[in-house]
């Protein structure tokens, strides 16, 4: 099973649409491990990204910003083909 992590500036107006938008996929795929983490300016600088949010598979970026549901799920449905 992959992990599924969403980068997010701690208090940015956008974290309650990864917040929704993380809910909505864990209904869609529930064997998928899914965190949020909230970072600080100066996580920015010690990860070197510095576009949020930005959400990784296994450690790896796939986007930055929100992306439309149904675009994040063909991803990550993908990905769990691939990995099979």
């Amino acid at each position: 099973m992959a992990h599924l992590e969403i980068l997010v500036h701690r208090g940015c107006l956008s974290e309650q649409s990864v917040r929704t938008l993380i809910s909505e996929i864990q209904h869609e795929l529930p064997n998928w491990d899914i965190d949020i983490r909230l970072v600080e300016p100066e996580d920015a600088d010690r990860i070197g990204h510095l576009v949020f949010p930005a959400i990784l598979i296994d450690g790896q970026i796939l986007t930055t910003g929100i992306p439309r549901k149904d675009w994040l799920l063909m991803k990550l449905r993908e990905w769990d083909r691939k990995e099979r």
